[in-house]
């Protein structure tokens, strides 16, 4: 079984920003296609708004990883069981959405990497080849050698979207493990008590001054790894030229 690289970790490492499909529904068939066409570097999937199945992730996976994509995933929520159900699925990326503390944080970190970075449970998903040693032992390895392989090839986004989560920036940045931040305009504008006006001057300069400080303390954004397209918007944007066109 060949190990799961993070080809989004590469490309960062060549100075690139990695390029994914992104989607709220199941689509193995989507996936397959953007696998076929080539020059995608992984799918990243909507947990908290979208609609998966852990069948559904397992499918969706096992396209990707033939095709040599990765899977990247904003979970639900943060609890270690739902991040696990998603991990033992096969994704090499976990976003946390919600992040206002300190103490979410570092739960966030915890439940998506393997000690000594974080606590990790061990499964028996396909995440994990099935817990078989004749999946996962790549000889001359131990097992602890592997999840440190496996910590090396898994992003982890912290996603915040609060004035709350903005001021308690500077603990949050402490927390280690974090590949990048990602920001919520929408829910921002809404604890700012600007609900529904997420372009408003006052949420994007908070969100400016956030970035700004984000980078200073050497720290990147998720727009600074990778960029997306989304399949619904593909979608959308096509049919409406093609009704344009025949109009």
């Amino acid at each position: 079984m060949k190990f799961r690289t993070n080809r989004i970790i590469e490309k960062n490492k060549q100075g690139k920003k990695a390029i994914g499909l992104g989607l709220v529904y199941p689509s193995a068939e989507a996936i397959e296609i953007v696998g076929m066409l080539g020059n995608f570097d992984f799918i990243q999937l909507d947990g908290e708004h979208g609609l998966f199945s852990p069948e559904s992730i397992d499918d969706m996976c096992r396209v990707a990883d033939g095709f040599g994509l990765n899977v990247i995933a904003r979970v639900p929520d943060i609890s270690a069981a739902t991040i696990n159900s998603y991990l033992d699925r096969g994704i090499t990326g976990v976003w946390g959405p919600h992040i206002e503390t300190v103490e979410q944080a570092q739960a966030l970190a915890d439940a998506s990497l393997f000690v000594p970075e974080g606590q990790r449970s061990w499964g028996g998903g396909r995440g994990n080849y099935y817990n078989n040693s004749a999946l996962i032992d790549i000889p001359g390895s131990q097992r602890t050698e592997y999840m440190q392989r496996t910590n090396d090839n898994m992003l982890v986004l912290c996603q915040l979207e609060s004035a709350r989560a903005f001021e308690n920036l500077d603990a949050i940045l402490e927390v280690k493990g974090f590949d990048g931040y990602v920001f919520g305009p929408q829910d921002l504008a809404s604890s700012m008590g600007l609900p529904g006006q997420p372009d408003h001057p006052d949420v994007v300069a908070a969100e400016r001054q956030t970035a700004d400080r984000i980078h200073a303390a050497g720290g990147k954004l998720h727009s600074d790894l990778l960029t997306v397209i989304e399949l619904r918007h593909l979608i959308v944007d096509a049919a409406q030229q093609f009704a344009a066109d025949h109009a």
